[in-house]
């Protein structure tokens, strides 16, 4: 006997498309308008269902909210599926109209105060989170950003077909070559700044350690966003 959630919204696939070797582009129509406060909060994570396991449980898979048209009710999200065969097969399967169940969203980043500048440090799964919070900052703060991958072909676009980030290829690909071509290009501020970083977990932490020791960051200028929730 299948197993159901409790909260779920369903919403209609109405565009999918792949748009780079890593990464997917999905628009869900929501039935119902989805509780965001993008000001307060410019990070969220979507838990979609993609079917069920052989035991009847419902399985989940973490998706990031691009971007959110409260007017029509349609939210624009990424995926990431690799190395993912489970979520390759569902994606596989997709096709416009068909309905699909969402959990509530789930939070990412509290914008508690804003800062005169901001760093966004990340790999390219950290894109649409980065367009999303560049796009809600106050147009008074300055925005120093730094996405890197080891692959061309991994870049994409916000959704308005501007590139507002820097972006870098490292290669070859190390966590140290990442971290000496960010000190290369930038230095600390002397506004008030605040620090994201959306890397994987070897690179957050050798960042964390030189802001740290270099910058002499305190604690709440240094937030670490976790893309790679348990399902």
């Amino acid at each position: 006997m299948k197993s159901e959630l409790r909260n779920i919204n369903r919403g209609e696939i109405v565009y999918h498309k792949k748009m780079t070797t890593t990464s997917w582009h999905l628009k869900i129509r929501t039935i119902f308008p989805m509780e965001l406060d993008i000001d307060k909060n410019p990070g969220y994570i979507i838990p979609v269902m993609i079917g069920y396991n052989n035991q009847g449980i419902p399985v989940l898979r973490r998706f990031m909210l691009w971007s959110y048209d409260a007017m029509r009710n349609i939210a624009d999200i990424t995926i990431h599926p690799s190395p993912d065969k489970e979520l390759y097969n569902w994606l596989g399967d997709l096709q416009n109209g068909k309905i699909i169940k969402w959990m509530n969203p789930e939070e990412m980043v509290l914008q508690e105060s804003n800062a005169e500048c901001y760093y966004l440090i990340g790999n390219a799964d950290a894109q649409s989170f980065f367009y999303q919070f560049n796009r809600n900052l106050p147009f008074s703060s300055m925005v120093n950003s730094f996405v890197y991958s080891r692959h061309t072909g991994e870049f994409f676009p916000d959704v308005d077909g501007s590139y507002p980030l820097n972006y870098h290829i490292v290669y070859p690909y190390s966590p140290e070559r990442v971290l000496d071509l960010f000190r290369s290009d930038f230095i600390k501020t002397s506004k008030d700044f605040k620090i994201i970083l959306a890397g994987n977990d070897e690179v957050n932490k050798l960042f964390t350690n030189f802001f740290k020791k270099e910058w002499e960051t305190r604690e709440d200028q240094v937030k670490i966003v976790n893309f790679n929730n348990p399902y």
